[in-house]
């Protein structure tokens, strides 16, 4: 079991290579995904936008990083790295 908190940004871990940064709403809906682990589209790292959401999306499928979402990924980043190198 998993506690969210409303609005909050978390990140999901598994190994080396996969960081997925996870957005909520004040519902605790996903409200995006911005997946760094594989291409989707030629966009790596990319954006999925709402609560549902697959590789074959239409309308809510994947983009390229904003500005403040390519700031996140590079503070996701610099985070994990010191972390696996015990910094």
């Amino acid at each position: 079991m998993e506690t969210r908190t409303k609005n909050r940004v978390y990140v999901t871990v598994g190994g080396e290579d996969l960081l997925q940064i996870i957005y909520f709403d004040n519902e605790n809906k996903r409200r995006k995904v911005i997946d760094l682990s594989h291409p989707h589209n030629g966009k790596k790292p990319h954006t999925h936008h709402g609560y549902e959401h697959n590789e074959q999306d239409g309308i809510k499928g994947a983009t390229n990083l904003t500005t403040d979402e390519k700031k996140m990924v590079e503070r996701v980043k610099q985070l994990w790295y010191n972390h696996i190198n015990g910094k």
